[in-house]
């Protein structure tokens, strides 16, 4: 089984961004100028003086409804309830007490303040990001895969498979918590062959794996796929449709979730533009220490902080790393609904190299093509060359697609884990720290049942089915050697003497 599958999955979890907008701007009244929390002043110190002396972090009653989801304080004290700062309610001051501290505020940490929240659980949610959803989760392709991800097909499958059958569940309640609606692409996926070569690997290593997975596969020959999909290249020799394979827009998604997350009607209260600097666990409770100097005390806390996580997790820090990847999005002309009918992928080998195009048709018309895999790399940028990397590869699989015109770029870090799996469960000597990371380019497929899982273990009432798919993620399972980060480029040797000057 080759790595290349992975190429398709650019999501995950962990620090995300979504551009969501809360109110007109000219809506917005004059407030006095925003600063952080000064330790010396007394109004703060009581609570922060108080809460050390308690044996046991305080709890929000259960049932209490929280609102407003403050990001600055100010220090002539807490402003009034039903003042909004750029878009978003602010209270009292974020109490430095919950249930459970989530440390990541993308689609995998809102997930999980979500669920916990319909539980009654007072949750803080601490996020980098300036609004949540800024890294991994506003890269992502948006496949939500079962079987063309090689890590689908083997001990993961029954996780795969649980929070495949609960997504539409998981959407509506979304949904109804946000009013928002994710609209929903579920034709499935094909994966198409170039030539007979491609047509027989598929067929000789990877059908008997997908036929081994609890989903539907059917074959197809060449005409069969371009009567799926029209504008697919005359090179295609036939294919396989992976008919239970969805796809959405993870900005939508995220937006959703957002929404949820800050409607003010669940005990969730939101620090963004806030970063995490450490995780102190002890028998009764853990502390999350915040670069502003505050701390937030809690019984519980979930690392879902995608790539970023083994600074919290250090016996897992060897096994994470980045995985880098690069996409962009385009769109027909014309095009107001979705312009094709299924997401669609391919490995291709040409001119003595390989092309991973995937193409993920999205709801208003734009089709997000991609996707580059690099891993232990850290940065974002975008470069042309993974630009044209991605466009050869498109022009190979659907010729026309590669003229529609180019819309956004971006790159984005899913968090890689060395066996491709995530890591979900208690990973410190007290039961207080849960992790939530390392999918791998499959937060936005594993969201559901991650949430689920998570819920269970932090609640205590995991049960025997959800004990049997968090043993496959179990943190203390044995890790493979995580990949090596590729060496930079040598650059030119100069020249001993300058050259001559030519005349």
């Amino acid at each position: 089984m080759t790595a290349s599958y992975a190429l398709r999955s650019a999501t995950c979890s962990s620090f995300s961004l979504v551009a969501v907008v809360f109110g007109a701007a000219d809506m917005r009244p004059s407030l006095p100028a925003p600063q952080l929390y000064d330790p010396s002043n007394n109004w703060g110190r009581g609570r922060r003086d108080a809460t050390r002396r308690n044996s046991r972090p305080a709890r929000f009653p259960r049932g209490t409804v929280r609102r407003g989801h403050p990001c600055v304080t100010f220090l002539n004290g807490p402003p009034s309830p039903t003042v909004e700062a750029r878009g978003r309610r602010i209270g009292a001051r974020v109490p430095e007490t919950c249930d459970v501290v989530i440390i990541g505020g993308g689609v995998i940490g809102c997930a999980i303040a979500h669920r916990l929240a319909a539980r009654g659980t007072s949750v803080v949610l601490v996020d980098a990001g300036q609004r949540l959803g800024l890294g991994a989760s506003d890269g992502a392709m948006g496949g939500i895969l079962t079987q063309t991800e090689p890590s689908c097909l083997g001990p993961l499958s029954s996780v795969i498979k649980r929070s495949r059958d609960v997504y539409p569940q998981w959407l509506e309640e979304i949904r109804a918590a946000s009013g928002v609606e994710v609209p929903v692409l579920d034709g499935g996926d094909i994966q198409v062959a170039l030539d007979e070569a491609e047509m027989e690997r598929l067929e000789s290593k990877v059908l008997p794996q997908w036929k081994n997975s609890p989903f539907a596969v059917e074959r197809l020959t060449a005409a069969d796929a371009r009567n799926l999909e029209p504008l697919l290249s005359e090179r295609v020799v036939g294919g396989f449709l992976l008919p239970e394979e969805l796809a959405l827009d993870p900005r939508v998604l995220m937006a959703a979730l957002t929404t949820a997350v800050l409607s003010g009607r669940t005990p969730i209260r939101v620090l963004s533009a806030v970063r995490a600097t450490g995780l102190r666990t002890g028998p009764r409770g853990v502390e999350v220490d915040l670069h502003d100097g505050r701390r937030v005390s809690a019984e519980q806390a979930v690392v879902a902080a995608g790539h970023l996580s083994g600074v919290f997790l250090p016996r897992h820090r060897a096994h994470l790393f980045p995985i880098k990847g690069v996409a962009f999005d385009v769109r027909p002309p014309g095009a107001v609904t979705y312009p094709l009918r299924h997401h669609i992928f391919a490995e291709i080998k040409q001119d003595g190299r390989e092309y991973f195009p995937y193409l993920v048709p999205r709801h208003d018309g734009r089709v997000a093509v991609g996707v580059t895999y690099e891993e232990n790399v850290g940065d974002v940028t975008v470069t042309a060359a993974a630009i044209e990397e991605i466009r050869r590869g498109v022009a190979a699989l659907m010729p026309r697609a590669a003229t529609w015109p180019i819309g956004r770029r971006w790159a984005g870090l899913r968090p890689g884990s060395a066996d491709h799996m995530p890591i979900l469960g208690h990973v410190d000597d007290h039961g207080r720290v849960v992790a939530a990371t390392g999918h791998s380019g499959l937060g936005v497929t594993l969201a559901p049942v991650t949430a689920e899982l998570v819920a269970a273990l932090v609640g205590g009432t995991a049960g025997a089915r959800e004990s049997e798919l968090l043993a496959v993620c179990r943190p203390d399972r044995p890790f493979p050697p995580a990949p090596a980060a590729p060496a930079p480029p040598v650059p030119p040797t100069p020249p001993v003497s300058p050259p001559p000057t030519v005349r």
